[in-house]
Formats: C-alpha cells, structure tokens, sequence
C-alpha cells in the first residue's frame, strides 16, 4: 500500500489502490476479500432458514393460520394445496441456491487464501442448518401434509436428520483439528443427505404441477411418503457411518482417480436422466444418483500408487 502527503492537513495517508490482475479487480487496502467465502457460507445458512420459514409463511409475510394436523395443515404454508406446487418449487430452489453456495465458499476461500479455523467452523454450523435443522423440519412438515393418517411418532421420525448432521459435522470438526487433510469423505457428506431433501420437495411440487403416476393421483402420495422414510432412515444411518465415500476434491493430482470418479459422474448423470423421463419428476432422477453415488462410491477412492 503506498502513502501519500496531503498538503493542507500535513498528514501522511495510505492511498486505496485499485490494480487489474487477470482481467480482475482487487481494492488493495479494502480488505473485503477475506469476507467473500464467509458471505457465501451465510448465503448457505440463510437458504436453509428461509425455507423452514416458507414451510409455514407462503408467501413470505403472508398470515399463518390453521392446526397441524393432518389436512387443516395443508391450507397454509408452501405445502398449501391452493400453491399447487409452485410454493414447495421455489423453496427447493432457495435450498438448492445455498447449496451451491457451500459448494463455493471453500473454492472461493483457496483461490482468496483465506482458509482458517473460523471458516471451518462456519461451515459446519452453516451446514447443521441447512443440510440438517432443515431437512428434518421439512420432513416433518411433508409427513404431516401428505401422510397424516401415520402414527405420530413415526410423523418425527425425519428429526433423525438433524441428529445425524450434527454428528457428522462435529465429527467432521474433531478430525480437523487432529490434522487430518480432509481428503476423501467418511459417511456420506451432509449437503448430499439435504440434496435427498431437495429432491423430495421437486418431487411433490412436480406432481401436484403436473400430476402423477397413479390412480388419482396416488402415486404422488407413495413417492413423497416413501422418499420421505429414505431420507428418515437410510440417509442419515449413511451420513454417520464409517463407509469412505468418493469426493470431488483434488482433481488433477491422481489420473486413475480422476478417471473412475469422471465414469461414476458420467453414470449418475445418465440414470438420473432416465429415471426424471419415466418418472416425470426431476426431483426423483436426483435421489437416484444420489442412491447409486452412496451404493458404488465406496469403491471409488484414490489409487495409493499414483499421487
């Protein structure tokens, strides 16, 4: 940072440079760049708020009223069936937003050299949200919408997610500040289990656009419903379990790696395609990759003879 010499006040000042570095600006003396990364990972949170407040307030500032049960529930929030589904689609895109707002803030955070401790520590609390307070919420919500005969016990059963996020979270947190260098994925990483969630919502909101499989329609019921229970029980037992999962870091380092995780990528893509066709239902294409990237990404993990 240079200084100048004001002339009237006799006093030395630092001068704000503005310099061009790649076709890119950086306001030298400013300091904002260290906040990039931590903005994302706030964007990542506030998504995650956004949609538990939707769930109940659709629009946003519209009155709440009704009892949660059963069919009155349905008359208020994004589930409300006067939304036919528009409702529930925005909020899935809200949630799916700050999902790629986690997926950015630690390549923003290498590419500003701002990585740390507090980042790490942002990231988790950000994610406990997001991928796991949310989640459970909105099964919750789904349950007592699209399948309010069920006992009421089993209506709490997606609250496992919050549990499961968090452990996996703070686990995630101890091993860090053991030393560990963070490469590969130990249980299924926790924005993967809120993907599972978002597709749930894709799901219903597609279905009640469009319609579903089904005598009248009963096929929307048994997927969502169903969706529901998976994401209730087999995601969340994955996301605290010691199965090693491939990641989608370190790309160039390892060719042989590379090349089984492009195949993997290639694959899901392919399924996911196929299955959203024939299920008429983005959403279902989504929880598709995401089952076959939990059954066969364990067998997908860096070769030790190339680095």
């Amino acid at each position: 940072m240079s200084v100048f010499y004001n002339r009237r006040t006799n006093i030395r000042k630092p001068r704000r440079e503005v310099t061009f570095l790649g076709g890119e600006m950086y306001f030298r003396g400013m300091g904002l760049h260290k906040y990039y990364a931590n903005a994302l990972t706030m964007g990542n949170l506030l998504s995650g708020v956004l949609v538990i407040i939707g769930l109940f307030i659709w629009p946003f500032g519209s009155a709440v009223n009704g009892l949660l049960s059963g069919e009155t529930f349905v008359e208020f929030g994004a589930l409300a069936q006067s939304e036919r589904g528009w409702g529930m689609l925005a909020l899935a895109l809200i949630w799916l937003t700050g999902q790629l707002f986690d997926l950015l803030d630690g390549i923003v955070a290498r590419w500003t050299r701002t990585e740390g401790p507090m980042g790490v520590q942002l990231d988790s609390i950000a994610d406990a949200v997001s991928s796991g307070v949310t989640p459970a919420i909105v099964g919750v919500m789904f349950l007592h919408a699209w399948a309010p005969a069920v006992p009421v016990l089993v209506k709490f059963l997606p609250l496992t997610m919050a549990m499961a996020a968090t452990w996996r979270l703070a686990r995630f947190n101890v091993e860090y500040a053991a030393g560990a260098d963070g490469s590969g994925f130990r249980g299924m990483p926790a924005p993967a289990g809120a993907l599972w969630w978002i597709g749930t919502l894709l799901v219903g909101a597609q279905y009640e656009m469009f319609g579903s499989w089904g005598l009248y329609g009963v096929g929307g019921m048994v997927t969502v419903v169903a969706s529901t229970a998976i994401g209730s029980t087999l995601i969340p037992w994955w996301m605290i379990s010691d199965r090693p999962m491939m990641d989608l870091k370190g790309w160039g380092k390892n060719p042989v790696y590379d090349r089984k995780r492009v195949m993997l990528l290639g694959g899901l893509v392919i399924v996911g395609i196929v299955v959203a066709i024939f299920g008429r239902a983005f959403g279902l294409g989504l929880q598709a990759a995401l089952l076959l990237y939990a059954f066969f990404g364990k067998f997908i993990q860096p070769d030790p003879t190339h680095s």
